[in-house]
């Protein structure tokens, strides 16, 4: 490699026939040299022993691949088809040219700085067999401290990960696994994976990927971990960031008054009725409605319109008269077909078609007499069309009666409409400022989507994505889905999720089939479920597990055989004395990034101010625009969800925070406990939540 390397950065090898082809070259060839340089200190991570016709050969596997032109020396890359034989359990598969290969040896090679650490074999059938080594290596990866940044896991992919990353291209996947399950994680790879040569016709582009992700705070961490898959480019940003973006409101406030009702609330009346609202804005069904209310206001405007205009053809003057019935025949086809690229462009070519037609128009004059047109056809258009902005639009419907009722006759029951048009979060203030709540943002988006298309903004230009990656997807509006399909090249979406943990579930869906209904149906749609948890102890992953089966009896928490520390129970004290003990036990223990969870963001505040006192010095998260750097943070719930860290307190651990009676509320707390990779300590004022308690260590005074 170190060969290859110098005779790249050698510009005299790189000459061509001219300046210009040689300064050409010599840049390539620097430019390649600078992707396998970062490389050579761990040129691969592990190695098959295979037999093809008779011939046994060890291939390496590594990030890169390379080939050395000089010698016997290759590497392929983990995302091509030969290296998903590392991790898979597959101990045959089709070769070239018909022959069936056989893997002989499967061996996990720790390597850095171009030394080799350790040698693990993973499958030797000389020794019997499969040697358990592949989960000895595992348990070792797990066993180290956190980072600030989301890691890869190329090096220990597990079977069941490598086969979800590996679902076919262009058929919609969702990847359903429990907390620290690595789904997140497997979405980033899937992405490197898509943007290998090896996937033909489906091969992704880095800089046309859309990664959307629940919160900020997630999504700057998550996203640390592009550069080591090579996929600098890829956005990574929040569906209501990215929503905003889109409209060109980005100076728009975006609020989530049903997530504070929920969180601040303790009404059950007032916070069963904004989840069923919340709930029936994002209704996939919703899409429909919309569709109706657009089509009869245009209709009804176009009855009022007519075109009169004339254009020079073959040097004659031709005069054309469209009249409103006509116009309404041609908007009619437009809205029946519901046109990719929106009503509005739709219309507009429509339009023209049905001008150059009438007037008779030969080939070679069609770009003359459009030019001719442009300015009345677009006038028309309009005219058509006015006064339609997303945000208004979307909003009249949702508050105007009559326009709901006309618009969802048919669509939607009668309960869901009175559901719509109530107002539960009445008493829930609302900013000064121009805003917009996340559980009308679908409706606004859908409105956008039918008028002028959805997708990838170049300029003035719309393309489709080349894949969309959606994180935690239980909190995800069917409606949003329908909408992101629209968004994305046909099949390309990848959900990632936990039934377990939907904390924003009066957005999301019912049941991952009631996404592949949105999605196109079953049968459309794989789901793949990852059956394990890797990210913590086996005491933090047994009391997730309990947590979960409260309110999803379906809910399956299997972890890694890995051994911790027994959970930390401490109650009848000041919150900030115990949350310092135990935060003083981590940190005597080895841990370094510790989180402490409250149930809101002003619990986070206010105990990260009291923890001054008790010789704690820890950063508080509270807002999206924080940025996670490591060390002990404090956190509320809901921004915590996705983070890892290798210390947990839940802070208010007792029923008085989180309420046993609300499913809701149990979620929180699952989502809570379950983000200590080696560590938890639960910590509450009085006594225990009762799906926590347990023998409770005394205070010292």
């Amino acid at each position: 490699m170190l060969r290859q390397i110098g005779v790249w950065e050698d510009r005299g090898r790189n000459v061509g026939a001219d300046l210009e082809t040689s300064l050409t070259l010599a840049d390539t060839a620097e430019e390649h040299a600078a992707m396998l340089s970062v490389h050579v200190h761990q040129p691969y991570f592990g190695s098959l022993r295979v037999r093809v016709a008779g011939r046994e050969q060890t291939l390496y596997v590594g990030k890169h691949a390379f080939r050395d032109l000089k010698g016997p020396h290759s590497v392929v890359s983990w995302e091509a088809d030969v290296g998903s034989l590392f991790y898979s359990d597959a101990l045959t598969w089709e070769a070239r040219r018909g022959l069936t290969g056989t893997i002989r040896r499967r061996r996990q090679l720790d390597v850095a700085d171009r030394t080799l650490h350790r040698l693990t074999d993973l499958y030797d059938d000389e020794a019997g067999g499969d040697t358990g080594g592949r989960e000895q290596v595992l348990v070792r990866r797990l066993s180290e401290a956190s980072t600030t940044a989301m890691r890869d896991v190329v090096e220990t992919l597990q079977p069941e990960q490598n086969g979800a990353m590996r679902s076919p291209a262009g058929q919609p996947v969702v990847i359903q696994g429990a907390a620290g399950s690595g789904k997140t994680t497997i979405g980033f790879h899937r992405l490197a994976w898509l943007a290998h040569p090896d996937r033909g016709v489906h091969q992704a582009s880095p800089t046309n990927l859309l990664v959307l992700m629940p919160n900020a705070v997630l999504a700057r961490y998550a996203a640390r971990v592009l550069p080591g898959l090579n996929l600098q480019g890829v956005a990574v940003t929040t569906p209501e960031a990215w929503a905003l973006s889109f409209l060109g409101i980005e100076k728009m406030e975006v609020t989530d008054r049903t997530l504070s009702l929920l969180l601040n609330d303790h009404d059950t009346g007032r916070r069963k009725a904004a989840w069923r609202r919340g709930k029936a804005l994002g209704d996939a069904r919703m899409l429909a409605v919309v569709q109706r209310h657009l089509a009869g206001k245009t209709l009804a405007q176009v009855e009022r319109l007519s075109l009169n205009t004339a254009a020079v053809v073959r040097g004659e003057r031709r005069a054309l008269v469209l009249d409103s019935p006509r116009l309404r025949d041609l908007l009619s086809d437009v809205l029946t077909r519901s046109p990719l690229e929106g009503y509005r462009a739709a219309f507009r070519a429509a339009l023209e078609e049905e001008t150059l037609s009438r007037l008779r128009v030969p080939d070679e004059e069609i770009t003359l007499v459009s030019r001719q047109l442009a300015q009345e056809l677009t006038g028309l258009v309009g005219k058509t069309f006015a006064g339609m902005l997303p945000v208004s639009e979307g909003r009249r419907l949702l508050t105007d009666e009559g326009a709901l009722r006309a618009a969802a006759e048919g669509v939607l029951d009668e309960r869901t409409i009175r559901i719509l048009l109530s107002d539960p979060l009445a008493g829930i203030s609302r900013p000064r400022r121009s805003h917009v709540d996340v559980t009308e943002l679908p409706v606004v988006l859908a409105v956008a989507a039918l008028l002028d298309g959805l997708g990838r903004r170049e300029g003035r230009v719309l393309t489709p994505y080349d894949h969309i990656v959606l994180d935690e997807g239980q909190d995800y509006a069917p409606l949003l889905y329908r909408l992101l399909a629209r968004a994305a090249r046909p099949g390309h979406l990848t959900v990632l999720g936990d039934s377990s943990q939907g904390v924003a579930g009066f957005k999301g869906p019912a049941n991952w089939g009631e996404v592949q209904a949105a999605l196109g149906g079953v049968d459309r749609v794989t789901v793949r479920t990852l059956s394990r948890t890797y990210r913590s102890t086996r005491q933090i992953t047994e009391l997730g597990a309990r947590i979960a089966r409260t309110y999803n009896p379906d809910a399956s928490v299997i972890g890694v055989d890995r051994e911790g520390a027994e959970v930390e129970r401490l109650s009848g004290g000041s919150l900030a004395v115990l949350s310092a003990r135990a935060v003083g036990g981590m940190l005597a223990a080895g841990h370094r990034n510790i989180a402490l969870v409250t149930r809101r963001a002003a619990d986070a505040e206010r105990l990260a101010a009291d923890l001054q006192f008790e010789d704690v010095d820890a950063r508080p998260i509270t807002t999206e625009q924080a940025r996670y750097e490591g060390g002990v943070v404090v956190l509320p719930v809901n921004l915590a969800k996705g983070l890892e860290f290798d210390g947990c307190v839940v802070v208010g651990a007792d029923a008085g925070t989180y309420d046993p009676a609300v499913p809701f509320e149990s979620r929180l707390l699952y989502v809570a406990a379950s983000r200590g990779l080696h560590a938890l300590a639960l910590v509450a004022q009085g006594t225990l939540h009762p799906l926590l308690a347990g023998d409770a260590d005394p205070v010292t005074p």
